[in-house]
């Protein structure tokens, strides 16, 4: 016998422990260096600055309203997805703003759904009665966990989401293998869609592999899981009042014409698949468009995506195979989403890509058994490849780990990648700031300006740099100009401070109170308005103020600030 039939008959008689306990060591190993990241990006207006989480009895009322808390309006915006904070909000329970603790309960939830995808499809490669399906399952779950691909939704926190939806996604389908749990694979359904919109591809999938793997459930499963469905619509719609769709006119897909942004779709595929086969480059932020045919993003990759698909279709069609027609759907089902044939808020983002590679990894695992059944000898070679292959990815997916330390990291190397994306420049912007580089934070502001004149967050960025350096005139500007375009909460504050310090209580107050009536909630607003009106005598409003400001964030500063306001010193 040879060496590789010898290790793979080792493998299949292994107990299934033995290879997880290999998988949380080997999950543990890649990512230790991301426990001790920072709060980056997004994850400060989703959870540092975000009041909501900060209670866990505002957990109810994450399920009847979006999810985003913007800065004291209350929480808005067209995202559905309240199993994500209601996790932030557990997380902030246990650890407080301590980001250790986020991205812990990240880590396990990556390994969780690497165990799930070796249970998974080691039930479906036994059911279709393939060699060796613990060996093979055990290396397509390997390669998910250590993907550098993944390594965006494991170091971010506010891609929590992906994590979620993809583990209920996954619970779902292999509850669907039992004739008996009816009811719990309709609770995961609907776990993965209140994690994200994208769960909804679980539906199709579930009764998809109901069809072809169990028929005589096919019609129970299907009338369940869209009852579930009309569920989720009835809480999205009649309850949260969160509206499907929302255009986004600051994002450039979203901006572009239905007609350019099917020509973005040949570069959208060809980037995720070239992120899947070859992740040397990795960077956040990508907001490509291809507006004309001769742009070589366009005409190199269609080729070689239809030459893809037509290849898919015709071995479908060689094979006849049920499991592979079920990878081939799972494939099509996810990328479907991600392809901005309605606009999203990028064009491609490497998180997206984490459930969609499931169906991606099936492929190549029904593709090397139909290899090796036309010739066994090359198994050891295929061994070989694999041994070469994971220290590489996991390598990289290391390295990936530190770029997440904080935002500096992240967007000083990214930028290189990313300069045309008005985010990655403001972001650069703001961490140069916090590292007291004002000059190279203010071009950054500029650019991010330039790159997008609508978008609202670099126009108060700028101000605050300009208020820094004692021009007030046109820090006050900059902070108007960024409430005309989108009523940005941080101007509010910032205009309301530079306000409070320079112009006379009385011709502030009418500032004050359009800004509390657009940002009942917010903290900042309200402590100013209980001090303004302090100083003009108003001490019954002065009291209102600060005992708001008190129940937003029960502070030490906002507790003598209402003792203050009570005892009228």
């Amino acid at each position: 016998m040879s060496f590789a039939n010898r290790l793979i008959n080792r493998i299949e008689k292994c107990h299934p422990l033995y290879l997880v306990t290999i998988l949380i060591v080997l999950t543990f190993f890649i990512y230790t260096s991301s426990l001790f990241n920072s709060f980056v990006w997004d994850d400060e207006e989703q959870i540092v600055n975000n009041t909501v989480i900060k209670h866990l009895s505002n957990i109810p009322s994450l399920f009847t309203s979006s999810t985003f808390n913007t800065g004291g309006a209350g929480l808005s915006g067209w995202y559905y997805k309240p199993l994500m904070p209601i996790v932030f909000s557990i997380n902030f329970f246990i650890w407080g703003l301590n980001p250790f603790g986020f991205h812990l309960f990240d880590v396990i939830l990556h390994l969780a759904n690497g165990v799930l995808i070796f249970i998974f499809f080691k039930k479906l490669f036994d059911f279709s009665r393939y060699a060796f399906p613990k060996t093979l399952s055990f290396i397509l779950a390997a390669l998910f966990l250590i993907h550098p691909a993944n390594a965006e939704s494991v170091a971010y926190i506010s891609s929590t989401q992906e994590l979620l939806y993809t583990f209920f996604l996954l619970l779902a389908l292999i509850l669907s293998f039992s004739k008996k749990r009816l009811l719990f694979i309709n609770i995961a359904i609907l776990l993965s869609l209140l994690s994200k919109e994208s769960g909804v591809t679980t539906i199709p999938l579930v009764i998809l592999l109901t069809l072809l793997f169990n028929r005589s459930k096919t019609l129970a499963i299907s009338i369940s899981s869209l009852t579930t469905f009309s569920l989720y619509l009835f809480l999205r719609f009649a309850i949260a009042k969160t509206p499907l769709f929302q255009k986004i006119t600051i994002i450039p897909i979203a901006n572009a014409s239905f007609f350019q942004r099917l020509q973005t779709i040949p570069h959208e595929l060809f980037s995720y698949l070239r992120l899947f086969f070859f992740p040397k480059d990795l960077f956040v932020a990508q907001h490509a468009v291809i507006t004309n045919f001769s742009d070589p993003r366009f005409y190199v990759a269609v080729p070689l995506v239809v030459i893809i698909f037509a290849f898919s279709i015709l071995f479908y069609f060689k094979s006849k195979s049920k499991l592979y027609l079920f990878f081939l759907a799972w494939i099509f089902f996810s990328f479907f989403l991600l392809l901005n044939i309605y606009p999203l808020d990028m064009t491609i983002a490497e998180r997206w890509l984490y459930a969609p590679m499931i169906g991606l990894l099936g492929v190549i695992g029904f593709l090397t058994v139909e290899l090796l059944k036309k010739n066994e000898k090359i198994k050891l070679y295929l061994l070989i490849i694999t041994f070469l292959v994971i220290p590489i990815l996991a390598i990289r997916t290391i390295i990936r780990t530190f770029d997440w330390k904080d935002n500096l990291s992240l967007f000083s190397k990214d930028v290189k990648y990313s300069k045309g994306s008005f985010d990655v420049q403001n972001n650069l912007g703001v961490a140069l700031f916090r590292a007291g580089d004002l000059k190279n934070a203010k071009g950054h502001f500029q650019q991010s300006i330039d790159l997008s004149p609508s978008w609202w967050t670099p126009y108060n960025n700028l101000g605050v740099v300009y208020q820094r350096e004692g021009n007030l005139q046109k820090a006050k500007s900059l902070y108007q100009k960024s409430i005309e375009k989108g009523n940005y909460y941080l101007a509010y504050e910032n205009l309301a401070q530079l306000l409070f310090k320079t112009e006379k209580p009385k011709d502030i107050i009418p500032f004050l109170e359009a800004s509390l009536a657009r940002l009942p909630q917010n903290e900042i607003l309200n402590k100013i308005a209980a001090l303004t009106y302090f100083q003009l005598g108003a001490k019954d409003s002065a009291k209102l103020y600060a005992r708001r400001a008190y129940l937003i964030n029960p502070s030490q500063d906002n507790y003598l600030l209402l003792q203050t306001m009570v005892n009228q010193k």
